[in-house]
């Protein structure tokens, strides 16, 4: 979160960093990637982790509220809960040689996964014609739970549940990641997609 009257910024925002995990302690390396001036679509993680709704938040910080009326002071901020796990589900395919390939048409089914710790944020229908003029999302799967690997679990079971035909999708891309056993044990890096991608 981002509120700095020094530049006249007055909204939520994103600061995406790194965080080397063998570097801990007051001077450990954190190397920062960029901040944007928005909300992005990791926010779903946040909210599931602190119960807070950030969009919301934004709105009545739009409309006049202060981060205090909002709940939102840095000692008001509730530590995190468990873990979440995001995956985007897109129009597309992931091809042997890494190359997402787009897809479209009419979906057919599109039927969404829920239950106990998943979140779906999506739009979709039975008859939904896609457009390749926009984004190739077309749901955010979020898996919530006490530790990691269930986190990891609940995920994958809703990537599962999740029904969609008529279109190709990176469904499939994604079950296979969450399968992989580096991504429970946390043994990942840059690279580790490229290095998996068979």
């Amino acid at each position: 979160m981002l509120f700095r009257s020094e530049i006249g910024y007055r909204s939520l925002g994103t600061v995406e960093f790194l965080v080397d995990a063998n570097d801990t302690g007051p001077d450990a390396t954190i190397a920062f990637i960029e901040a944007n001036a928005r909300v992005q679509v990791e926010h779903t993680v946040t909210e599931q982790v602190t119960a807070i709704d950030l969009v919301g938040a934004q709105l009545q910080l739009a409309g006049g509220a202060t981060l205090a009326e909002v709940g939102l002071n840095q000692d008001r901020v509730p530590a995190p809960n468990g873990f979440a796990v995001q995956v985007r589900v897109n129009l597309e395919t992931m091809q042997a040689d890494g190359m997402a390939r787009p897809s479209g048409g009419v979906l057919a089914t599109y039927d969404p996964p829920n239950g106990p710790g998943v979140r779906t944020d999506g739009y979709g229908y039975a008859g939904y014609a896609t457009s390749p003029s926009y984004d190739s999302l077309v749901a955010k799967v979020i898996g919530h739970a006490g530790t990691f690997p269930l986190a990891l679990r609940r995920t994958a079971r809703a990537l599962e549940e999740f029904r969609i035909e008529g279109v190709g999708t990176n469904i499939g891309f994604l079950r296979s990641l969450l399968a992989h056993p580096d991504l429970a044990a946390g043994a990942l890096h840059t690279g580790f997609v490229a290095e998996h991608l068979e």
